[in-house]
């Protein structure tokens, strides 16, 4: 177990900061009087690029709220009624091209006696993606130039998509795989079409036949539904706390920008729209922007 200093506002604190995949850890205050808290908090020492992570907080009735900082990023958590007191969540995760090395996790958390802060060291380590090759069409590796207007409009609807952080959290857990299918395509490969380099595969492809259903990985509202040059018919959800989900290469799409979808609901069906080899499911997830491999929340 490792020690990390935490000090409280105008009060001493020690922390224990937790093992790998979320070993648990206390946060002990003495605050005025003969007041005495503890707040939970479970975080990785180490992650890898491209992989998410989960934080949680848990604490005594009168654990109000977390504000938190990771990678340039602020987010606010509020405390909600859990099985023994209130409890806090947060998926975080590492960008592909995020640099190896130390990170630090800061934050405050406010209670009835005040505030105390923390901070968490996280290692992000190296992974090894391997090649993909793929042949395609002509025309899905160097469009005409007619058509750049189009695809432009619709990368940047994509991507005022995935940089949403809506402040309410949506996603529940257990998380919900959308397509029952293996992986065909997995997550970071290094991709050439047609012998040209492209960005790395910033989703999973997971099989299945034309048709088939597709379920929302959970809670969620549906903020971007079309059909797109590259991507086919595209559907994307806010999960809330800047979780957002991504389904393309869609045959048919069963729901319309605006409407709330519950975990596991059917809101499309596999197809080979788009820049595709044949029909499957491209499934991302982007956290506060950045895209992580899903793989590890649905197995």
């Amino acid at each position: 177990m490792r020690r990390y200093g935490i000090k409280r506002l105008g009060a001493g604190w020690v922390v224990a900061l937790g093992m790998l995949l979320f070993a648990l850890a206390a946060v002990t205050a003495h605050a005025q009087g003969h007041v005495h808290t503890q707040v939970h908090i479970q975080a990785p020492d180490r992650v890898g690029v491209g992989m998410p992570f989960l934080v949680r907080f848990s604490g005594p009735e009168d654990f109000q709220s977390v504000s938190l900082r990771w990678l340039d990023n602020d987010l606010g958590l509020v405390a909600t009624k859990g099985e023994q007191g209130r409890e806090a969540a947060v998926l975080l995760g590492v960008d592909l091209e995020t640099p190896p090395g130390t990170y630090r996790l800061t934050g405050t958390v406010s209670t009835a006696e005040g505030q105390h802060v923390f901070a968490h060291d996280v290692l992000v380590h190296v992974r090894e993606f391997p090649e993909q090759r793929l042949r395609v069409s002509r025309e899905m590796v160097s469009p005409d130039a007619s058509l750049m207007p189009r695809i432009e409009q619709e990368r940047r609807a994509a991507r005022a998509a995935l940089e949403r952080v809506t402040p309410m959290r949506y996603w529940e857990q257990p998380f919900v795989r959308p397509v029952q299918g293996s992986v065909s395509s997995a997550f970071g490969l290094r991709r050439f079409f047609n012998d040209q380099p492209r960005a790395p595969h910033r989703g999973v492809d997971l099989r299945g036949a034309e048709g088939t259903s597709v379920r929302a990985f959970s809670n969620g509202e549906v903020v971007l539904a079309g059909d797109h040059y590259f991507a086919g018919r595209s559907i994307y959800i806010d999960h809330g706390l800047g979780v957002v989900t991504q389904y393309i290469h869609l045959s048919e799409i069963l729901v319309q920008e605006g409407d709330r979808v519950v975990a596991g609901q059917v809101i499309g069906k596999v197809g080979a729209t788009g820049r595709v080899t044949g029909p499957h499911l491209h499934f991302g997830l982007s956290v506060l922007g950045m895209w992580v491999d899903p793989l590890p929340l649905l197995e």
